[in-house]
């Protein structure tokens, strides 16, 4: 089905991916504020956070199938419904309990929304260059939402409070879902049956996963529950006739690494995004505005990342874009890992260069993944990317917030003479410390204290993000064969060129063809092996 109305459609598709985008980063400057009205316990922090996206995690896949088995503009509008309300809760939540419940289902809605978005491009834009035009903008739209989301809360944290990082949301929802109405085409109904059986299996395994990692550290029972129905999941899979998720799509080439990249792209994009707004404001001591400000190199460079990728893909293809995405974001993210946070300089390179990475390797990603699945089943393809997508902005979020933990309590030196309550306090973090050294004597020695332990506990988080995305281009190297692809074809123009040089060389080559190769080739080619280069 293709379409001529690419601007009010990439309209009505974005806003919605913008606001979920948005929802997954926004507490992280209000969060300060947040803890001073609600005053939640340091585990209750991170659950306000991670129980967004990882609620939407294990929906996500029940949802994309939903919208190829019974209409996705339907599903679409519906999230859209659900997402507005559940702001509005937000908004409105009168203590912790209620505040985690109404982002839960605000991951509910997110879960509607995302994957039936994505399907949508697949469907709408058949012509692959176009797609791939449709593609960058959407993920340059969701790339903008998650880092627009700390700006967005620093703004309206300083002006009305946290509460209004919520209310933003349902204006727009509601002009989202009447065009939507207006200018997204009825998608015709699947003609095979939704697995419900399957759909709670998937939803299970990968909530399983999602605690295993989780703040409440679920551990061992919980990793080894989710996998026991993942497992049952994929043997489903395989044995039915109408599978929810075709599982052959894993088998095609570069689709396991795109999945792997969105989640690696997702954990560090959100979890050293928490990190580093943290950093502005207690350590460099930055207002909510001016921390957010900063933040938004990483806007500009994703913004251009996304801009220039469809070239970039048609020219070079997407594991050879996808790699150097991999390696910009990991040579950037050396500079804060060796030291170079307190200067806004080498800080905004960094933030600069590994938002261009990130933004590349997600839309050669996406792409990948979209491409790989017809258009009658691409809500599968999609939910494979955005379960990627969220399960990496909740396991961002828990796994590096855990390590900077960590490192942060192991690294805090409390002068002595400071009472046990406000040691106990200034270990859940540098904001607690912030908050409990008033009217201590020793208050300028503890705020140093934990400003070097919220440093170095920086610091580690990228050094660990630096090295998976070091791993991730080698793998990817390794797996597309880029290395010896280029050495090959490098020799192979050097070779060109001897030969248009040297004519007396081409004649001889030809000659040693035709009469049966030249005797290096004969004695390459053992018995048996085949003379045609691999």
């Amino acid at each position: 089905m293709a379409v001529t109305r690419t601007g009010p459609l990439l309209a009505v598709l974005g806003a919605g991916l913008f606001l979920v985008a948005v929802d997954a980063t926004v507490l992280h400057v209000a969060l300060p504020d947040l803890v001073r009205q609600l005053r939640p316990g340091a585990a209750a922090q991170v659950w306000i956070v991670a129980i967004y996206p990882l609620t939407a995690a294990p929906l996500l896949l029940p949802a994309g199938t939903l919208g190829d088995r019974f209409g996705r503009r339907r599903v679409l509008v519906t999230g859209y419904a659900v997402f507005g309300v559940a702001s509005l809760a937000c908004a409105l939540a009168p203590g912790v309990p209620a505040l985690l419940a109404a982002r839960a289902a605000l991951g509910v809605g997110g879960a509607l929304i995302m994957p039936v978005t994505m399907a949508l491009l697949r469907q709408l834009f058949p012509d692959r260059r176009r797609r791939r035009t449709a593609i960058a903008v959407c993920s340059g739209i969701a790339g903008t939402g998650s880092v627009f989301g700390p700006v967005l809360g620093g703004l309206l944290v300083q002006a009305w409070g946290w509460r209004a990082t919520f209310l933003v949301n349902p204006p727009v929802i509601l002009a989202a879902v009447v065009a939507a109405l207006r200018w997204l085409p009825r998608s015709p109904r699947g003609g095979e049956p939704w697995d419900a059986l399957s759909a709670v299996l998937a939803a299970g395994g990968v909530l399983g996963l999602a605690f295993a990692v989780g703040p409440s550290g679920g551990g061992f029972a919980a990793g080894a529950a989710g996998c026991v129905l993942l497992g049952l999941f994929v043997r489903r899979q395989r044995r039915a006739e109408a599978p929810l998720l075709d599982l052959t799509l894993f088998g095609r080439p570069g689709v396991p690494g795109a999945a792997a990249g969105v989640l690696l792209v997702m954990s560090t994009l959100v979890g050293l995004g928490l990190l580093l707004a943290q950093y502005l404001q207690v350590v460099l001591g930055l207002s909510p505005v001016a921390a957010a400000e900063r933040l938004l190199l990483v806007l500009g460079a994703s913004a251009v990342g996304s801009v220039v990728a469809p070239r970039l893909l048609d020219r070079f293809g997407n594991t050879r874009v996808r790699t150097a995405g991999f390696a910009l974001a990991a040579a950037s993210l050396a500079i804060p890992a060796a030291g170079g946070l307190p200067s806004p300089w080498w800080l905004g390179g960094a933030l600069v260069g590994s938002g261009l990475g990130m933004a590349l390797a997600v839309t050669s990603s996406t792409d990948t993944l979209l491409s790989a699945a017809p258009a009658d089943r691409a809500g599968g393809a999609a939910a494979v990317e955005k379960t990627g997508y969220e399960l990496g902005a909740g396991l961002g979020t828990t796994a590096f917030g855990s390590l900077a933990a960590a490192v942060y309590a192991a690294h805090l030196v409390v002068p002595p003479g400071v009472p046990d309550a406000v040691h106990r306090l200034a270990l859940a973090g540098p904001a607690q410390a912030e908050a409990a050294s008033h009217g201590l004597a020793q208050a300028a020695e503890l705020l140093a204290a934990a400003r070097a332990a919220c440093t170095a506990s920086v610091q580690a988080a990228a050094a660990v993000a630096g090295g998976l995305f070091t791993l991730a281009t080698l793998v990817s190297l390794d797996r597309g064969r880029i290395g010896r692809y280029t050495i090959r074809s490098a020799l192979a123009r050097l070779r060109g060129r001897r030969l248009r040089r040297d004519p007396r060389a081409s004649r001889g080559r030809s000659t040693a063809g035709a009469s049966g190769g030249s005797p290096a080739a004969v004695r390459r080619c053992g018995p048996g092996t085949p003379s045609t280069p691999r």
